[in-house]
């Protein structure tokens, strides 16, 4: 996940910062998934990935939701928090860790992710994937590039 920014903004727009999450959510990937950013604050952002058959491992309804879905929501979800920061010029992955803790079945799931540090140049942010009753589902600590 990335992206460069500022650009055009969209109908809800305020600040150039809001301009790219639109157009993060918009993206060719992001959509195929159907993630939506719910919730921002400073450092912060929650996204949503609603349940979908496109998202789960090969089997049918009943099983989980695939894990590279999982971890394309925490990427999203830390790339949307990083856009929160006023220093944000442009974004890059350099790093994420995953650890799933629960399967995933037949539900929307949630991510919160949370700048825990931000240089000039780096950000670490903590991302927590949960159900919409609050299991957890996985987390993930993501390092991105900000500059």
């Amino acid at each position: 996940m990335g992206a460069k920014g500022p650009s055009p903004s969209g109908p809800m727009a305020t600040t150039p910062h809001d301009a790219v999450l639109g157009e993060l959510e918009r993206g060719p990937f992001s959509s195929a998934l159907g993630l939506r950013i719910e919730a921002r604050a400073e450092g912060e952002a929650t996204v949503r990935m609603p349940f979908a058959e496109r998202i789960l491992n090969a089997g049918g309804l009943d099983v989980p939701i695939h894990g590279g879905a999982i971890a394309a929501l925490a990427d999203f979800a830390a790339c949307a928090a990083v856009w929160t920061l006023p220093v944000a010029q442009s974004s890059a992955t350099i790093s994420m860790t995953v650890n799933y803790t629960a399967p995933a079945l037949r539900t929307d799931l949630v991510a919160h992710a949370r700048v825990r540090r931000a240089g000039k140049r780096i950000a670490s942010i903590a991302v927590e994937v949960r159900s919409p009753e609050g299991a957890l589902v996985a987390d993930a600590l993501v390092t991105y590039k900000i500059a």
